[in-house]
């Protein structure tokens, strides 16, 4: 009951932002976002790090650029990159009159109405903005609907794993989806990603594309000419001092996996254990998922994270938490994680990962995951016990940086804008 009135609450709070999609101006490509998908602030605003980086690429190549965020989303305008615009309290109102008529008509009914609804919604979105492409993080099915109905592209961009055993992107999930309710294309970061998709999406007429990672990217080039890296170059190191240095990837929402009445809500204890009894030996980085920064569970794991490592000179996880990954990754030996898609980006560069979730091996339920890190030896997974974790980090060091395994995507990433470009150039 008390969750019921919490949810309300928070959602008559949303209904006080006003929806500013009638502002939009048109443009060639179209991004759509949440403030979960913002994991940088730059020059003082919210910027989603994966969808921004692709929409500043189109931007470099003369295409006309605009974002919306969704989903009761609070960084919008000026708040954030791109100026998004909101549809927050028009989503607000659907789901009060979806309320009231589940009441009177069922929920069969109310749900038909509420999808009809928000697909319009869009529909009025895309005439105002008349995009050549949509963009997105796992775009909705009324999203993908309003598109089909318009004959606009839209794409999803990867953010996270793609795996046989992730209801979004499994066989086994999506083999009976209706085309109309899935995207036009899936953008991904490597070939094992795509090799998922592949088992399903082309036969519903799906483009599996490879484009890489365009925040990723940025940061191997380090183009002098993008000041969004140069300025977070210029932040500097976290540790300077001769100790190796250990990152940990924490995750949103493990409270709820972990439910043992025990269990910390941000870690599990055997890596804790762990921290305290290595902080003299190395440095340990303690990254926030964007999530965690964005949500009000922000308060209570700092104070965890104060309660037990604020005396600690050698574990820091604020500054680790505002930089951009690549430039944290640059720093450390090794890296340590439950099971956050950071072991993809660390083999990228040749770090080590030591996975804590015991249903990643090959008898558990997410046995899939990582499975390329994992037969490139690029990553492990570790029994929840300290002494085993000590042991694997000795092992580790000893054996210095691994072969990374990234793969240059720059060709598909260019004959994907290239194609964009070339449909906006035969409309005029």
């Amino acid at each position: 009951m008390w969750n019921r009135v919490t949810s309300l609450a928070h959602e008559f709070q949303q209904a006080r932002l006003p929806s500013t999609w009638k502002t939009l101006k048109k443009c060639d490509v179209l991004l759509v976002r949440h403030d979960n998908n913002c994991g940088y602030t730059y020059q003082a605003k919210a910027y989603a790090h994966l969808t921004d980086s692709l929409g500043d690429i189109c931007v470099n190549k003369g295409l006309a650029v605009r974002s919306v965020a969704t989903v009761f989303s609070k960084l919008i305008g000026n708040n954030a990159y791109n100026s998004p615009v909101s549809m927050s309290r028009s989503l607000f109102f659907i789901n009060q009159i979806q309320r009231f008529i589940r009441r009177i008509k069922g929920r069969t009914y109310s749900i038909q109405f509420s999808d009809k609804r928000k697909t319009n919604l869009w529909l009025l979105i895309l005439k105002k903005a008349s995009p050549r492409c949509v963009i997105g993080i796992q775009p909705g099915v009324d999203l993908c609907k309003a598109c089909k109905k318009k004959k606009i592209p839209v794409y999803e961009l990867q953010h996270g794993v793609i795996t046989d055993e992730h209801s979004w992107y499994g066989c086994k999930y999506r083999v009976s989806s209706n085309p109309i309710e899935l995207p036009d294309g899936f953008l991904c970061w490597d070939e094992p990603s795509a090799a998922v998709l592949r088992k399903w999406a082309p036969q519903k007429g799906i483009d599996v594309r490879i484009i890489g990672n365009p925040w990723f990217d940025r940061f191997l080039s380090k183009d002098r000419k993008d000041f969004l890296v140069q300025e977070a170059i210029s932040q500097g190191k976290i540790f300077i001092n001769p100790k190796p240095t250990i990152l940990v990837s924490l995750q949103w929402g493990l409270d709820s996996y972990y439910k043992h009445s025990g269990f910390n809500g941000v870690m599990v204890e055997a890596l804790e254990k762990t921290i305290l009894a290595t902080a003299d030996s190395y440095n340990w980085l303690l990254r926030l998922h964007p999530v965690q920064l964005q949500d009000g569970g922000k308060e209570k794991i700092d104070s965890y994270l104060r309660s037990k490592f604020g005396n600690l000179g050698s574990v820091e996880w604020h500054r680790c938490s505002e930089l951009p990954l690549p430039l944290v990754l640059e720093q450390i030996a090794m890296h340590i994680t439950d099971s956050s898609t950071v072991v993809v980006e660390a083999g990228w560069m040749g770090i080590y990962s030591g996975l804590l979730n015991n249903d990643i091996s090959p008898s558990g339920i997410y046995s899939n995951y990582y499975a390329h890190e994992l037969s490139l030896g690029l990553a492990t997974v570790l029994p929840q016990d300290d002494s085993a974790i000590k042991h694997w980090i000795k092992e580790t060091l000893s054996k210095g940086k691994g072969k990374s395994s990234l793969k240059n995507a720059n060709k598909g990433l260019n004959r994907f804008i290239d194609e964009i470009v070339l449909s906006v150039e035969t409309s005029h």
